[in-house]
């Protein structure tokens, strides 16, 4: 998960074999500052992420659903979802930040066998990210 500045917040490992959105409600609560649980105003996804129970959740967390549709679920649609489609249009920061995060030669997925030892260099990415724009 990114901010709309595609600066890195919280990330989870998972198989390869389960869908992402199990694991996207996991990764919205793991977002801290200061030992406190933050949720952002809105969560932007792609079509992946189109579903009733999904969207359900992320209301009960406070969090307005910016989630693209897919073409055979068009009903329903509020006014308010249509004035948040905006914010689904910056994904291109998203896969910004992800190919950063690869491009980091010992975070390849492909050279780690243990989830916790990908999930640590993927921390250490982010504070080596973090202590370089700090230091600019």
């Amino acid at each position: 998960m990114v901010d709309s500045q595609g600066n890195p917040l919280a990330i989870t490992c998972c198989r390869a074999n389960h869908h992402d959105q199990k694991f996207a409600l996991k990764t919205v609560d793991q977002i801290t500052v200061k030992g406190k649980i933050r949720r952002p105003k809105r969560l932007g996804t792609d079509k992946g992420y189109d579903d009733d129970v999904f969207r359900k959740e992320l209301r009960k967390r406070n969090i307005k659903p910016c989630l693209v549709r897919r073409k055979n679920n068009k009903k329903n649609i509020t006014k308010q979802e249509l004035r948040e489609k905006k914010y689904c249009r910056q994904r291109w920061k998203v896969e910004r930040s992800i190919n950063w995060l690869n491009n980091n030669r010992r975070v390849d997925r492909f050279m780690e066998k243990k989830t916790l030892t990908y999930q640590g260099f993927c921390r250490l990415m982010f504070i080596k990210y973090y202590l370089k724009k700090l230091s600019k």
